[in-house]
């Protein structure tokens, strides 16, 4: 097939900039663990909040609430973006394609994070969401096309 230069050509690369990928959307979640951890011991330490409070979450200041749905979010979808690059990975179909769009979902997943911790805009963060929903929609749409032509 004409097209087979994707999956073959370097592939070694293709897996090492994968992972590469997957760590980089992971330092993201720590550094939200870390914002969050930040946040809510600032809170204490202003009296806004105690640490006993913290055992069930529900009445956090706004600034850590906003850290801790910032972190919940990186347990969202990409667990899917993770699902579905490792696939690709296991059962070897991940091409140049895949790393391209893996990249650009990282990229939209960290500007998305920034605005939600950030200046917080509701209306621009959900364009922000809907663009990574697309470019996963997408990175869907290549393992299972990648996955019929080449298994």
């Amino acid at each position: 097939m004409e097209m087979d230069f994707l999956w073959s050509f370097q592939s070694a690369w293709i897996t090492k900039l994968l992972v590469i990928i997957l760590i980089v959307q992971m330092l993201l979640t720590v550094w939200l663990y870390t914002k969050m951890a930040k946040s809510r011991f600032a809170a204490v330490k202003e009296g806004l909040i105690t640490r006993d409070d913290y055992k069930v979450v529900g009445n956090e200041p706004e600034q850590a609430a906003i850290f801790t749905r910032a972190l919940a979010n990186q347990f969202e979808l990409p667990v899917l973006f993770y699902a579905v690059v490792i696939t690709g990975m296991a059962i070897g179909v991940s091409s140049w394609i895949t790393v391209m769009l893996a990249f650009l979902f990282v990229l939209a997943r960290i500007v998305h994070a920034r605005e939600m911790v950030g200046e917080n805009q509701v209306m621009k963060r959900r364009a922000m969401f809907i663009n990574s929903m697309r470019v996963f929609l997408l990175l869907m749409a290549e393992l299972l096309i990648s996955t019929l032509i080449i298994i």
